[in-house]
């Protein structure tokens, strides 16, 4: 063997270890950094609040400083309908088991009807909110669903809401397992329930961006 082609053998032998030893090292840091999780964000003001904060103090904003893989569909305003015109934006390759997807919605719906929602209508209300799940599953069958509770603006002029808040989140409490392993309960009635936590009476706040960014984070 010439030494030409002993020298190729040898040169193609360093090149193929070092292609392999460079995709391992940026495997590893992509694993490490944080953004081989998509977090997606779906649903109405409590995900999109940039209308009432500072600029880059939005729950996204707080969310992009932590990791580049973040993406908001939530609308402001937005009600349990509009959530599937949301959900026919988001690209099918996000159905995968290193996804998460975060929903907030249910209080727009509950605060159009201006007046205090018996059982019977947020049990009707919740089962709308639950056809919608199903048809999240067939799209994003492989992606974790993440459901966030409602919170009770701390101002008294919301106080005649807590009881239909409550009994919401009792049931996406109680149905999380209902089929399957269907959503993750995040409690954001827990973690907003200081003055400081809301604008404008009711929207998240820049203190409450924050919180509810670092909540997110941890979840996914």
């Amino acid at each position: 063997m010439s030494y030409y082609y002993l020298f190729i053998m040898i040169f193609s032998i360093i090149v193929v270890f070092s292609c392999a030893y460079f995709k391992s090292i940026k495997e590893a840091f992509t694993s490490n950094n944080g953004n081989s999780n998509t977090i997606i964000l779906m649903g109405d003001s409590i995900l999109n609040n940039s209308k009432y904060v500072p600029t880059n103090k939005s729950v996204f904003a707080n969310l992009k400083s932590k990791t580049s893989n973040v993406f908001n569909y939530a609308k402001d305003g937005a009600t349990i309908d509009d959530l599937y015109s949301q959900l026919e934006q988001i690209p099918l390759e996000y159905n995968t088991d290193s996804t998460n997807i975060f929903i907030s919605a249910g209080g727009n719906d509950i605060l159009n009807k201006q007046i205090k929602l018996v059982d019977a209508s947020i049990k009707r209300l919740f089962d709308k909110y639950m056809a919608f799940l199903a048809a999240l599953r067939v799209k994003f069958g492989s992606a974790k669903i993440n459901i966030l509770n409602l919170y009770l603006p701390t101002n008294p002029r919301y106080k005649s809401y807590q009881q239909s808040v409550e009994q919401w989140n009792k049931l996406i409490k109680d149905n999380s397992t209902k089929i399957g392993e269907m959503y993750n309960v995040v409690d954001i009635y827990s973690l907003l329930n200081t003055p400081e936590d809301f604008v404008y009476d009711i929207e998240p706040s820049e203190t409450a961006s924050s919180k509810l960014a670092n909540l997110i984070y941890l979840t996914r």
